[in-house]
């Protein structure tokens, strides 16, 4: 194949031969079939009044409210209440998965109960140093792909915590699609719940310090957002950003998978432009510049529709330009790529462990 290489000034340089629009063809067809044989992502609960921790907002006066959190996310994504040791308790016993599934209150409470507890399944042994708390993507209808990303870690002596998103798996509500309520066209309902994503990893982070001498994040396509915010107000040892983006609102508006809830958003008057700058606290590109991970390394799909592969390059210019692994797939093909993954991390962090 012919070499394709990200450069700041530009996307994507491309040189493509046949065979590479082919390839670049088929990974369309996999991402789109998947999405045809999946539900619809309609969201069948859209608020009335789509509040902010109860008060109402224009788009332009709640950019400016959380503009001043820009240069200290850490006064936006707050611990809240973290929950002590005694509450975290173990619900299952190691299974024949390899992991043991653990709960704990969320730091911050909704009106939906089921979203009000967390959870995580944790791969691990005694031997390890390191942990990895691994976000995944959006509206996951179950863990399978990521616990068998996970195994691979366990194998390499590399801990691993899956954690469980807020209205996913367990926590979704009933009669409703894991993830419909994280993101959707209640713009500020969204935001809220990627706050309490964070609250909730700055709690595990805080949690693992105790007992790993090194700590990492793996954030998978959505999952990306949530975990480059964890990144920005909590130092950490490792991060790894995987098919995921900066500019949400874009992303948002130009991804397939997400262009029901482009509908309902522009139902109500807002545009492209807009929905950046409700999201704007949200985003990378207004708070990338405050990453605290000591070592980055990203995973970047180049035939993307979902993440849309200009997105993935804008995180990479805005974090610097680190050290990067291409992947010729579009998004749900990067499955194939686990294993290489599993095996570029695990080189990744044996080497910066012995420097």
């Amino acid at each position: 194949m012919a070499s394709i290489s990200l450069d700041p000034q530009m996307a994507v340089k491309t040189g493509f031969t046949l065979k590479d629009h082919l390839w670049k063809a088929g990974c369309y067809c996999i991402d789109e079939l998947n999405i045809l044989l999946t539900h619809d992502k309609k969201c069948s609960i859209l608020l009335k009044k789509d509040h902010f921790d109860g008060a109402v907002y224009s788009i332009d006066d709640f950019f400016q409210r959380v503009k001043p959190c820009f240069d200290k996310p850490e006064l936006f994504y707050r611990i809240f209440q973290p929950p002590s040791e005694e509450c975290v308790q173990q619900l299952h016993r190691k299974n024949a998965n390899g992991f043991t599934v653990y709960s704990f209150p969320s730091p911050v409470q909704t009106p939906w109960h089921e979203n009000n507890t967390a959870y995580y399944r944790f791969f691990g042994n005694s031997s390890s140093d390191t942990i990895l708390l691994v976000v995944p993507g959006w509206a996951r209808p179950d863990l399978s792909a990521e616990e068998g990303m996970c195994k691979q870690f366990l194998k390499n002596n590399i801990d691993c915590c899956l954690v469980t998103k807020p209205f996913h798996q367990e926590r979704k509500v009933p009669g409703t699609f894991s993830g419909e309520l994280f993101i959707s066209g209640n713009i500020f309902l969204t935001v809220m719940n990627f706050r309490q994503q964070v609250a909730e990893l700055r709690f595990l982070i805080n949690r693992f310090r105790q007992t790993y001498k090194y700590i990492g994040i793996i954030g998978i396509s959505s999952g990306g957002f949530q975990g480059g915010l964890a990144c920005d107000v909590e130092e950490i040892d490792f991060y790894f950003p995987i098919i995921t983006g900066a500019k949400l609102g874009s992303i948002a508006w130009h991804g397939t998978l997400t262009k029901f809830v482009k509908q309902d958003i522009a139902r109500k008057g807002v545009s492209e432009e807009q929905l950046n700058k409700a999201w704007a606290i949200a985003d990378q590109l207004y708070l990338g510049d405050r990453c605290k991970a000591k070592h980055i390394k990203q995973f970047i799909s180049l035939y993307d529709p979902i993440v849309p592969t200009r997105y993935q390059v804008l995180l990479w210019q805005i974090y610097n330009c680190p050290e990067v692994f291409e992947m010729r797939c579009g998004h749900i093909s990067t499955f194939f790529y686990f294993s290489r993954i599993v095996r570029e991390i695990t080189n990744f962090i044996r080497e910066r462990k012995t420097k």
